[in-house]
């Protein structure tokens, strides 16, 4: 307990000095304009995958706003999942036990994999439907592409939506796509770890697709898809946004998402520590590691 009030006592400076990263959401204008279009190679992803991100939804509750949508010349519908979840496809539906709250951020996951061809989908860290795929049937990965808050009427790299009907309008974080299927524990670890944590990190040897690529200004983002900072108050799973008023969205200095460790269970503190140690500085780490 000694060791944990030193460390909790020292995060700041430590955090200050070795710069941890923001956290940013991107918020999608309610219209048919705003989306982000890209065609990776998917590849990788034939035989398992899993998809994970933080999402809110803002669009009416009659509505079905897409927020994902992956299409290919051989197989329409491959991935396509909607913020309400009534929509969770990979390669054919998933039947959802649980509606998400209507304007709050909640964790979402789909699992899958060739070899059982068993696919899950998690809602803030727990199961809420299971499906499998026919024996035999892959992942496609044939040309595609993906639509990010559209629902998308083909697989080229053109605008075919299907109505403001489908808009996704709301917003979303953390979003990757990874070359394995997520166990119980991690998506469950996922959630629990909070949507300002740096868990994906621990995962970054299996990400395919990082939310870092989406981000970046190399990928377009059109019409009115727009970067948000996220605070993080007392409940890490409901941070605030605002619309950063510098070029690049930085955390407040006070009540940011670096108060979540004051509320941290004391092993995931530790696994945190170490993670940002580990990344911004080697000897610091072999250091904690010796003592701690």
């Amino acid at each position: 307990m000694f060791a944990y009030n030193i460390l909790l006592l020292l995060l700041p400076f430590l955090t200050s000095v070795l710069g941890d990263k923001p956290h940013i959401a991107l918020k999608y204008g309610d219209d048919l304009t705003s989306y982000i279009m890209i065609s990776p190679d998917m590849s990788p992803l034939e035989e398992e995958l899993s998809i994970c991100s933080w999402i809110k939804q803002l669009s009416p509750t009659n509505r079905i706003g897409v927020w994902i949508h992956y299409n290919t010349e051989a197989k329409r519908d491959s991935i396509i999942v909607s913020d309400n979840l009534s929509w969770a496809f990979l390669l054919s539906p998933i039947q959802r036990s649980q509606t998400p709250v209507h304007s709050q951020w909640y964790h979402v996951c789909l699992t899958w994999a060739y070899s059982t061809g068993k696919k899950t989908l998690y809602y803030d860290g727990v199961q809420i439907g299971t499906a499998t795929t026919p024996s035999g049937q892959k992942f496609s990965v044939a040309t595609g592409s993906i639509v990010f808050g559209q629902y998308h009427g083909g697989y080229k790299m053109e605008a075919s939506f299907g109505g403001s009907t489908y808009s996704f309008g709301g917003e979303m974080t953390k979003l990757n796509i990874l070359k394995r299927e997520l166990t119980n524990q991690e998506v469950a670890e996922m959630y629990k770890s909070g949507i300002c944590s740096s868990y994906e990190e621990s995962l970054k040897d299996d990400i395919h697709l990082s939310w870092e690529t989406l981000l970046s200004d190399d990928t377009e983002k059109h019409g009115n898809v727009a970067k948000l900072s996220l605070t993080c108050p007392a409940h890490t799973h409901q941070p605030t946004t605002a619309i950063p008023t510098t070029a690049e969205p930085t955390e407040e200095s006070e009540g940011g998402c670096n108060n979540r460790w004051a509320v941290l269970r004391l092993p995931d503190f530790y696994n945190q520590v170490r993670i940002t140690l580990k990344k911004r500085g080697d000897k610091i780490f072999k250091l904690f590691n010796k003592y701690f």
